[in-house]
């Protein structure tokens, strides 16, 4: 049994709670030091302190946030066309009602009018057009968002839904294909799963157990680099890894990939800034002669089928575009390099996961979210809880 550096956690955590502290202005917060206030970053902030323990903290904000989490979902809402197939709304939608389950705030009398818009429509139909199927690109994010929509008003609004959860259900496991994701590829890629992740959050929390899981471990297992990275370029990705792990962790599958789950550990919090947080790659920018030679390097230790996909990443962030990167979070667009909350949190939930898998009592040393989505952890019970 591999065991983890403890003292070694508490360090990357005691610097962790440094950066999100440098990202804090007048009671909200900043993707980065260096970006404006945002609405999403909020949510962000106050999944990290959840996180790490920092209940205080919250409690002593708790009221402020509460309601500029109301005010943000109102002005965003105002401001969005189609809502039901609007990602920033949703996402920021989904994050709002996470951040506010935290608060223990849920019961707001303002936040009824932004699920409830779930009732208006077919799930079947919303999932067929979304290109679910297909896996088409955030067409997993999409599935997620309608999906903790109808579990919230099953749940929490007493307003019954079941059968439109079964059809989500039935949807996914009928169309899934032979590596436990969804869409038509030769080989197992990277797309596949980080899209696919966002429907087993759903899977895991509605306690839905089938082969599946461990077909899609194993699939995943198979696209790390030899840093146990799963990103398609090198230095991994706040996403890419947290969601391979996510699986590899995964209370469904039998327990195989230690080696892997523990060199991941090593190589996350060696790549913490020396601000505290964490950032998307270190080695994608700046174009030099090293991290030239670690993508090659990173593309040609790839299995033979994904060596393609990696050339193609490869040439494709050459491009001046993905000099810095761009989301709906900001109008800031950050460096590749620079720690940001969502990053950092990612990687910290990564090793909370790794902390709670070898040892399951380690479980309440840590803030994970019970409510469905992204920060979830199947050890809140063993129940079907919908």
């Amino acid at each position: 049994m591999i065991e983890i550096d403890k003292q070694h956690l508490r360090n990357t955590i005691a610097n962790y709670r440094n950066f999100i502290d440098t990202c804090s202005f007048e009671n909200d917060f900043k993707l980065t030091a260096n970006s404006e206030i945002s609405p999403y970053a909020l949510c962000f902030a106050i999944f990290s302190y959840h996180l790490i323990g920092d209940h205080g903290y919250i409690l002593k904000n708790k009221n402020v946030w509460v309601e500029k989490i109301i005010t943000n979902l109102d002005d965003f809402k105002n401001q969005q066309q189609d809502l039901i197939n609007s990602k920033p709304y949703l996402q920021l939608l989904t994050f709002s009602l996470s951040a506010l389950k935290i608060l223990d705030s849920l019961d707001h009398p303002c936040i009824e009018s932004h699920v409830i818009l779930i009732l208006n429509y077919d799930i079947n139909d919303l999932l067929n057009r979304a290109g679910v199927k297909k896996g088409t690109p955030s067409s997993g994010n999409m599935a997620m968002f309608w999906a903790i929509l109808l579990i919230h008003v099953n749940k929490f609004l007493n307003i019954s839904v079941e059968k439109d959860l079964d059809s989500w259900i039935t949807f996914h496991l009928d169309s899934m294909n032979d590596y436990g994701f969804w869409g038509e590829a030769k080989n197992m890629n990277y797309l596949m799963f980080q899209n696919g992740y966002h429907q087993y959050e759903i899977l895991d929390y509605l306690k839905v157990e089938g082969e599946f899981w461990d077909v899609a471990a194993t699939n995943i297992n198979s696209l790390k680099d030899s840093e146990s990275r799963f990103a398609p370029y090198p230095g991994g990705g706040g996403c890419y890894d947290y969601d391979a792990l996510y699986f590899l962790t995964s209370d469904y599958i039998d327990p195989e990939f230690e080696e892997t789950i523990i060199k991941l550990f090593y190589s996350v919090t060696s790549s913490q800034n020396i601000d505290g947080g964490f950032c998307e790659s270190q080695y994608v920018r700046p174009r030099t002669i090293k991290n030239f030679r670690r993508a090659l390097n990173h593309i040609f230790s790839r299995p033979s089928g994904n060596r393609i996909e990696a050339i193609k990443k490869f040439i494709s962030l050459q491009r001046p575009r993905h000099n810095k990167i761009h989301t709906h979070w900001t109008t800031y667009s950050r460096e590749w390099s620079e720690s940001d909350l969502w990053d950092s949190w990612f990687r910290v939930l990564l090793l909370a996961r790794i902390d709670v898998y070898k040892n399951h009592e380690n479980f309440q040393n840590w803030g994970f979210i019970n409510y469905p989505g992204i920060g979830y952890h199947h050890l809140f019970n063993k129940e079907k809880n919908i």
